[in-house]
């Protein structure tokens, strides 16, 4: 008797664990390789010491294994980490990881991977899957600004940030307003032991409070009512609460609520009024250590910590298997690359949201999208294009996404194949047809709000 067809699963954080938890209750046999010596992934140490998620308990656990009551509302990193080591030991999902052992090329055995993958290792190892889910995470390909002219003090990306003991004594120019900006400004002003703190926002965001009326507002998401109408009420809500950006010496938001990620912190509207943190327009150029703004105004500082984000990296695949739009690749269901069987990429999504129920949901579609292909002699990617093409937009609602998985999953079920030899199906295979209410954003989410950017 032949082996059960055998997959590679890259990663052992967040979403890694989630999906091996599925594999292993489908009875899917697969391999995982991490790079790191535990489970955790970026919450082992791609994070800074004072992380707290910004999601919330509640919204943030796998669906079958809520994180425990005891939490705060805002587990802290150490907290997270304790989680998914306890996940990892309770379904017991060590004993499928190679630790300490990262992948270094993948390569499809035919042109459309229809007959697997080979995984080479960095021990010279050459592999062969029938599939790989790539599931390293996108917090750790650091993004720099481009800037006129150049620095001559101190500089660090946020990635490599741990506390504040990083800038002791230093004047401390963070640039970048995403979660993580934010955070370290707010953590570098309440340190004794710096000297000055600034921050530099190349455009306006808009400021939400981690709860409201005492409730997390990653909890607040309301799925029975039009986007537009909760745009509306929070909008409203927020010129009550925190007033316009420019009674802050902020710019005003260039783009709609939710187009972009809000920033969720309580805190650094509270210094800035409170003359602890100093807002900067966007960087015009560098001289030493000189910085001058857009604005005309100049500066010195001692340090940069550039906030500014992370690349979409597969730095073990060929790049041009995708199609890249503003630096994402554009995917079927946000999970599968077209014309190509057996890859999938999990995890990219930015959810407005706690991460885990998705990642649960979105392991099981996983589930269903492999049992599906081993039935099928074209990539399944192709089949599900016909009603959802290619997309590359990652920031979706979390109650959307969910009935759009199950949405998905269900057309799924309706797909059985007539076989027309061993192991394929009919080319002309009839198909679940698009409906007029459209499947958008199914997808799996990124691990969850950490802060960082």
């Amino acid at each position: 008797m032949a082996s059960a067809p055998r997959y590679c699963i890259i990663g052992a954080g967040y979403s890694g664990l989630g999906i091996a938890h599925a594999f292993q209750e489908a009875g899917i046999a697969f391999d995982i390789f991490e790079k790191n010596d535990d489970v955790g992934g970026n919450w082992l140490n791609g994070v800074y010491d004072a992380t707290h998620i910004i999601s919330s308990r509640n919204s943030t656990g796998y669906e079958e294994y809520p994180m425990p009551a005891s939490y705060p509302d805002f587990p802290s990193r150490q907290q997270v980490l304790d989680y998914l080591r306890s996940y990892a030991d309770h379904y017991g999902l060590r004993r499928y990881i190679q630790f300490g052992r990262s992948v270094e090329r993948i390569e499809p055995l035919d042109p459309r991977g229809l007959s697997g993958w080979r995984v080479t290792l960095d021990d010279g190892r050459s592999l062969e899957y029938r599939g790989v889910i790539v599931a390293n995470g996108h917090h750790w390909d650091r993004r720099y600004p481009h800037y006129s002219g150049s620095f001559s003090g101190k500089t660090l990306h946020s990635k490599d940030y741990k506390n504040a003991d990083d800038l002791e004594g230093e004047r401390v120019l963070v640039v970048g307003a995403g979660n993580s900006g934010c955070d370290i400004a707010v953590e570098a002003a309440l340190s004794k032991r710096i000297k000055e703190v600034a921050i530099s926002m190349r455009r306006g965001y808009y400021f939400l409070p981690k709860t409201i009326a005492g409730i997390p507002v990653a909890e607040m998401e309301m799925p029975w009512m039009p986007l537009w109408l909760q745009k509306l009420i929070i909008k409203a809500a927020l010129a009550l609460i925190v007033g316009p950006n420019s009674r802050y010496g902020l710019p005003k938001p260039d783009h709609d609520l939710f187009d972009r990620h809000p920033i969720v912190n309580s805190q650094l509207l509270y210094f800035i009024r409170h003359g602890l943190i100093s807002p900067k327009p966007d960087i015009a150029r560098l001289d030493g250590k000189r910085v001058h703004f857009v604005d005309g105004s100049s500066q010195e500082f001692d340090t940069l910590v550039w906030a500014t984000g992370f690349n979409v990296s597969f730095p073990f695949l060929d790049h041009q298997l995708f199609s890249w739009e503003h630096g994402y690749p554009r995917l079927v269901a946000h999970l599968m690359v077209p014309d190509l069987a057996n890859l999938y990429i999990f995890g990219l999504l930015q959810p407005r949201g706690g991460a885990g129920p998705l990642i649960s949901r979105g392991a099981r579609l996983l589930v269903d999208l492999v049992q599906c292909q081993e039935r099928l002699d074209a990539p399944i990617a192709n089949l599900i294009a016909r009603w959802e093409p290619p997309s590359a937009r990652y920031l979706v609602g979390v109650q959307e996404t969910m009935r759009s998985i199950e949405r998905l999953r269900r057309r799924l079920q309706g797909l059985t194949p007539r076989r027309s030899q061993p192991g394929g199906i009919s080319r002309d295979q009839s198909l679940p047809q698009p409906t007029s209410e459209g499947t958008p954003g199914y997808a799996v989410p990124a691990t969850g709000h950490t802060g960082q950017s």
